[in-house]
């Protein structure tokens, strides 16, 4: 185990240039820096002028900062987390998931797992997600590009600008006056409207628009559903491949009970459609960052990673697939819908070819239970 530290002032700039595997920053009183690298000397690499630290790692690295710090990560290949860092928060290129928490405005340009973001004090902003977003409590806008999964936003307080969401939508509360909600999904878009809500809506859905909101009228002009909330203060805009469902904000709401499995006929082409593509891409990355590596060391703890990420992924898909079990009983239970035939589940090849992808490290075991639970579910 390798630990430094030093001490700084209360708004240093720090650059993590490279992290070879998952790498955790956390914002604190203290005006310093310590890192913690559970490996040897020769896996960090720091350069120090004035307030400007760089740092490279070449295994896991668990790093403490100022609050006010200006944070830049270039690139991670595992998992990244930030919580408690005030400062600007910028974010190259992540493989694994990236968790944000008690942050301050951020920005990502690309993440190839899942991107979940908590409470940040201002706007945030995404290029690409592969995997899905969900996001709750910025005080900022939301601006989203492309999100290959689902998005689950809640509490937004400065508006939504989301260009392409290849899954399914689902918002809640929109209660803010004068704010601007814009999307594109080629899936579906549920929308939790609170009691005495105002608000503009303007909807295009190949599907169909529905709505249980009390004194909601809804006209349909030229192909788009338009109708008004109270004086209208805050807008929505959005144009959705499936349907659109309006429906009242009850107290208690949790979107994770929100499963609505009667949506899932032909998702599983879908996700396997968008699996491929940013696998290839992240194949194509991951064989040239780690071409460069030429440590027997690094690679034998790689390997170590590897197999610990493999028997992570199996208990993770086994998780998955028993709660998508017990969640689509109690709906169909709820609904009256018949069980559907038993699919084809996925051969021991197909587990094996996914497996040999998180111990190859091209995959996170997020990944893999995604990606194993959508071949169970085809």
């Amino acid at each position: 185990m390798l630990k430094q530290a030093f001490e700084t002032s209360p708004t240093p700039h720090v650059t993590v240039a490279e992290c070879l595997g998952n790498l955790v920053v956390r914002g604190a009183e203290e005006e310093r820096i310590a890192i913690r690298v559970p490996g040897e000397a020769d896996d960090l690499v720091l350069d120090r002028e004035g307030e400007t630290f760089t740092i490279t790692v070449r295994s896991d690295c668990t790093l403490t900062c100022p609050r006010a710090t200006t944070l830049t990560v270039d690139a991670v290949r595992g998992n990244l987390k930030v919580e408690g860092v005030d400062g600007p928060v910028a974010v190259g290129t992540v493989h694994g998931n990236v968790h944000l928490r008690a942050v301050g405005p951020a920005a990502i340009e690309q993440v190839f797992g899942n991107l979940r973001a908590r409470q940040a004090g201002g706007d945030l902003r995404a290029h690409a997600v592969r995997g899905n977003a969900r996001v709750r409590g910025i005080e900022g806008s939301l601006s989203l590009g492309q999100v290959d999964g689902n998005l689950v936003a809640e509490r937004l307080q400065g508006g939504l600008e989301a260009e392409r969401v290849h899954g399914n939508v689902r918002l809640a509360p929109l209660v803010s006056p004068g704010l601007n909600y814009r999307l594109n999904a080629d899936g579906n878009l549920t929308l939790h409207i609170p009691t005495g809500a105002s608000l503009r809506l303007a909807l295009s859905a190949r599907g169909g628009v529905r709505s249980s909101i009390p004194g909601l009228v809804l006209e349909e002009t030229e192909g788009q559903v338009r109708g008004i909330l109270g004086a209208g203060e805050a807008s929505l805009e959005a144009q959705v491949g499936g349907h659109a469902s309006l429906r009242p904000l009850e107290p208690g709401y949790r979107p994770d009970e929100e499963l609505d499995f009667g949506d899932l006929e032909g998702l599983g082409a879908q996700i396997e459609a968008h699996v491929a593509e940013a696998m290839s891409e992240m194949e194509a990355r991951l064989d040239e960052s780690l071409g460069r590596i030429d440590s027997t060391e690094v690679r034998r703890r790689v390997e170590r990673v590897a197999q610990k990420a493999r028997r992570a992924a199996e208990r993770e898909t086994e998780r998955v697939r028993l709660r998508t079990e017990r969640a689509e009983r109690r709906w169909r239970r709820a609904s009256g819908h018949r069980a559907r035939p038993r699919r084809t589940p996925a051969t021991d090849e197909e587990r094996m070819r996914v497996l040999r992808l998180v111990e190859e490290g091209k995959v996170t075991p997020e990944q893999a239970a995604d990606l194993l639970s959508a071949l169970e579910g085809r």
